[in-house]
């Protein structure tokens, strides 16, 4: 954990101690739940007001506090400033500057978290910081730039995520990514950007106007979208769009070809990414099981790295060291079925990619689908969910389950496009599903909004499978 001097902090947040610390800060922290002794506890006013818990940070070791009104009753030192939450964005501001290794900006409306974990295992994870959990917003992006060891981190890998016009801008402000990874544009937060062309305007502002960026890497359907467009034929030397397929003859300057395939043999099956670049021999690469999203998020993680200086033999030592986080794709098994448990979010183009991927790998085995509703869709939210449900096509023993009003919505495409009445169930409620659940004998897909918290309908004898 790097430690801050509290002179820098007054100057940096533009705040005044009113009484200064003896000792260096050694971090920052917004909840007392999780407050390391000697962090500055940062006092937010949001649902809750920080500063009512200013003893409780004081009792639990706090170095100090960033406050907007000092509490006269307490003797542990208080920085005073007018508005903590932008004093917090302006020291990370600051601090960022005084680090001279490179930034990554990751960005997108899904993946941005697989992708942020794939980098910082291919840079090395001894010398990459990178973004805990999804700390990717107003707060969560300056606590992880906060957290960059000066002199142990040659890389530091940030996740900046959105829900609503204006944030990409203060974000970006922050990081001042050297390099920019974009995973995806999608039909996620539509509530606050309104449309995926919304989504594409606000997204570009992560390698809008940054005077140290060097790289922006997008696969290239963003290239529909004219912000991207314009970038790529405007900043040709600035970009690297990765296109699908094998390419037809040379590449071309700043394109990149991939291709990910599976293919059976003797022992099962196995799987390959192979990557075509200008001026350099082809790379082809074992990979576990992926999703055609999660090839691509791994291409661009690739590509990022060598755009970095990973050597190519550093890439193939690392990758088999990838592996999904919890909750993100992750393949349990018990009592003979197996359990595919991608339920930390979802929105269209997750929920698609996912369930394909499913459907392909357990194409042998009859198939459960536990599916959720999809959150802050805005005005064509029913539609978007009718939308998806006419792509899934069910085989004969294959069985749905949707928790919740909006995965009915779902239900309405699937029987829409051929789907039996039979095969689909609705619930208002996960727990119903547990004896459902338990009784098949297959293959359990679940997915669905945050909110829902589709993991607690795993079984308990659910293991972590070994592939």
């Amino acid at each position: 954990m790097p430690t801050f001097d509290p002179n820098d902090l007054a100057k940096w947040g533009r705040g005044v101690w009113n009484s200064a610390p003896v000792d260096r800060i050694r971090g920052f922290s917004i909840d007392t739940r999780s407050l390391a002794e000697g962090q500055l506890f940062v006092a937010i006013k949001d649902k809750r007001d920080g500063h009512e818990f200013l003893e409780i940070a004081q009792k639990d070791g706090a170095g100090g506090a960033l406050v907007s009104n000092c509490d006269k009753n307490l003797s542990f030192p208080q920085l005073l400033s007018s508005d903590t939450v932008g004093s917090l964005q302006s020291i990370a501001y600051e601090y960022r500057k005084t680090f001279k290794g490179n930034v990554i900006g990751i960005t997108g409306s899904c993946g941005k978290t697989s992708t942020k974990d794939m980098l910082g295992n291919f840079l090395g994870s001894d010398r990459t910081h990178c973004t805990a959990g999804n700390l990717n917003n107003h707060l969560g992006v300056p606590l992880s730039l906060l957290g960059i060891e000066l002199n142990q981190h040659k890389f530091a890998v940030i996740e900046a995520g959105i829900n609503g016009k204006g944030e990409m801008q203060e974000l970006a402000h922050m990081i001042q990514p050297n390099i920019v990874v974009v995973t995806n544009i999608g039909s996620s937060h539509l509530e606050g950007l309104g449309s995926e062309q919304g989504v594409a305007n606000e997204k570009a502002h992560l390698f809008k106007q940054h005077p140290a960026l060097k790289k922006v890497i997008f696969p290239e359907h963003c290239l529909a979208f004219k912000e991207f467009d314009e970038f790529f034929k405007t900043s040709n030397s600035q970009c690297l769009v990765l296109r699908k397929g094998v390419p037809q003859g040379q590449c071309r300057e700043g394109e990149v070809h991939y291709e990910f395939r599976t293919e059976t043999n003797t022992t099962g099956n196995s799987f390959a990414l192979r990557l075509w670049r200008d001026g350099f021999p082809v790379m082809n690469f074992s990979t576990p099981p992926l999703s055609e999203g999660m090839a691509s998020n791994m291409a661009l993680s690739i590509l990022a790295s060598l755009e970095l200086g990973i050597e190519e033999k550093n890439l193939f030592e690392r990758l088999p060291q990838y592996s999904p986080p919890a909750l993100r794709g992750r393949t349990l098994s018990g009592r003979g079925c197996t359990y595919f448990v991608d339920c930390y979010n979802a929105n269209p183009t997750s929920m698609q990619d996912s369930i394909t991927f499913f459907k392909k790998q357990f194409s042998d085995q009859p198939k459960l689908l536990v599916l959720g509703g999809m959150e802050e869709l805005g005005e064509k939210e029913e539609e978007l969910h009718q939308d998806l449900g006419a792509q899934i096509q069910l085989e004969e023993n294959d069985l749905v389950v949707l928790v919740g009003e909006k995965a009915s919505w779902l239900g309405e495409g699937i029987l829409a496009s051929g789907g039996r009445e039979d095969q689909v169930l609705a619930l208002n409620q996960g727990n119903e599903a547990n004896s459902i659940i338990e009784d098949f004998k297959g293959a359990v897909f679940f997915k669905g909004s945050r909110s829902l918290k589709l993991e607690s309908l795993v079984p308990e004898w659910a293991v972590e499978k070994i592939n």
